[in-house]
């Protein structure tokens, strides 16, 4: 199986990943940081530094897209603007991905704070 990894931060999921025999094909990740621990880890897999960026064409066909989609504005830690949020709102960008590469598995993990404040737009956006 091949993955796409968006928000990826320093790899965590697509370790696991890799262990079971899923392959990550690219990365997505904003953060310089994480970006040289992905280097690291995974060398030679491209990482884009912006989510807008990704497409079809930059990544081909993937049977998985997985990621954690920014949740600062869906945390109770946070301002709670749920996704109309500048961070949160970015789930938009990985739906289009989704729509656009029409995977066959996709794994989104937040914050509990998304239950209240994403889920509904969340499994509609996946269910259309």
């Amino acid at each position: 199986m091949r993955a796409l990894s968006l928000f990826s931060g320093i790899g965590g999921l697509d370790r696991a990943a890799h262990a079971v025999g899923i392959e990550t094909v690219a990365f997505c990740e904003i953060e310089p940081f994480a970006v040289r621990i992905l280097n690291k880890r995974f060398p030679g897999i491209p990482v884009f530094d912006d989510v807008r960026k990704v497409t079809k064409d930059g990544v081909g066909a993937v049977d998985v897209v997985h990621g954690g989609f920014p949740c600062q504005d869906l945390s109770v830690a946070g301002k709670q603007a749920g996704l109309e949020g500048a961070r949160s709102g970015l789930w938009y960008e990985m739906l289009r991905v989704i729509r656009e590469l029409r995977p066959a598995y996709v794994l989104a993990e937040n914050v509990r704070g998304a239950c209240n404040l994403a889920l509904p737009a969340v499994v509609s956006g996946l269910e259309g």
